[in-house]
């Protein structure tokens, strides 16, 4: 797991557009990638967007995870850059997937290319917060669940599970992303590996051996 460093969001749209590109390279067909919505979803949008017509032919994005109620995610990739991309013909509405209840993550057998996930003050990403370890875990519960009371508004949300995760995004390079001051402590925290998921979710991905970086433009010296 490395650290990479970048100054402001601009950079962060230049790294995935390079991502975007080298993946589209070595996968065949289908270009699968996962996907938050919040302060990463402008940069994310404009690095997916510089891609070549073909590469986003192929391209297919999943949202990690959903509001019931207020802003939805959904609508805030659309007003920084997917609703032009869709208007002038670069995306189709079927290459972007919204998680749903009873629904799987992806389809069956299918896994993801690339995946960016934000990560919150707390250390959560997703709507996987503290303490929604190991339940979201079991092989019990669906790829997608419906979470009631997260302590960040709304209360109400869609995401998917660590069980989806662990099936979807194992062959995955794994992005977290620490955007922002506010992010200093969790990113200390998970740099220290002092917790497990329990307290600190985004420790699954280093503790569970994915392949795993660290995105972040926060300027303090880390550990």
């Amino acid at each position: 797991m490395k650290t990479m460093c970048i100054a402001g969001l601009d950079g962060l749209a230049a790294l995935v557009s390079d991502h975007v590109n080298q993946a589209a390279k070595r996968i065949e067909g289908e270009l699968r990638i996962g996907i938050p919505g919040g302060r990463s979803a402008a940069p994310l949008m404009k690095g997916l967007l510089s891609a070549s017509p073909e590469v986003l032919s192929r391209v297919r994005l999943y949202l990690v995870d959903e509001r019931a109620s207020g802003d939805r995610n959904y609508n805030t990739l659309m007003a920084v850059g997917l609703g032009e991309a869709l208007g002038k013909g670069f995306l189709r509405n079927d290459q972007v997937v919204v998680p749903r209840l009873g629904e799987t993550f992806l389809p069956d057998g299918a896994t993801l290319a690339l995946l960016y996930l934000g990560v919150g003050e707390d250390g959560h990403f997703a709507s996987l917060f503290p303490g929604s370890y190991p339940d979201l875990d079991a092989k019990s519960v669906p790829e997608i669940t419906f979470v009631s009371d997260s302590p960040k508004p709304p209360a109400a949300r869609v995401t998917v599970t660590y069980r989806a995760l662990r099936l979807a995004a194992r062959q995955a390079k794994v992005y977290l992303l620490f955007l922002g001051e506010g992010k200093h402590q969790a990113l200390e925290r998970l740099l220290a590996d002092k917790e497990s998921p329990a307290t600190l979710p985004c420790l699954f991905f280093p503790r569970e051996w994915f392949n795993v970086d660290i995105i972040t433009d926060i300027k303090e010296r880390l550990p």
